[in-house]
């Protein structure tokens, strides 16, 4: 965006992860998302930089209009765009054996909703068959935007 003139003003979401030992710590800007699946439990780890979250989170609209909200895709923070400073969520916590880690992009979580994705944790034998298994489930409904998926199933061991 910066060499290119056409380009000016794009941006981008960020969700990343690292880990160090049993410590996980997550970086997010924007509407990707990180989810930890635990004890086969499904929980969002990201908040979603979009105009329509912060609607639900001021209470101007219900948590549940979010997803079909207008302002659904228009980001609040984003890395690039205007060069404004963004606010990056910042998150740690200790990773357990057996924990699955799921990092996409809204092309999955607009097309399936938490609890197909949870079914699929719950049943896939490797992280490569979640992955393969949620893009291709986002795409068969419907797949209206990229789906980018990426799978960590963690196995550590004994003290």
């Amino acid at each position: 965006a910066r060499i290119d003139p056409n380009l000016s003003g794009m941006a981008t979401t960020f969700t990343a992860t690292y880990s160090v030992g049993t410590d996980l710590f997550t970086f997010h800007v924007g509407d990707s998302r990180a989810y930890l699946h635990r004890n086969r439990t499904l929980r969002q780890l990201t908040h979603d930089d979009t105009m329509a979250q912060l609607l639900a989170d001021s209470g101007h609209i219900a948590p549940e209009e979010v997803a079909r909200h207008r302002w659904r895709h228009v980001l609040s923070e984003a890395l690039g765009g205007r060069g404004k400073d963004v606010k990056v969520q910042v998150q740690h916590l200790d990773i357990h054996d057996g924990d699955w880690l799921l990092l996409c992009s809204d092309g999955l979580t607009d097309m399936v909703d938490e609890k197909r994705i949870a079914g699929v944790l719950d049943t896939s034998a490797s992280a490569q068959a979640a992955c393969d298994r949620l893009v291709d489930l986002a795409l068969e409904l419907g797949g209206r935007d990229n789906v980018t998926v990426l799978v960590a199933h963690y196995a550590i061991p004994p003290h």
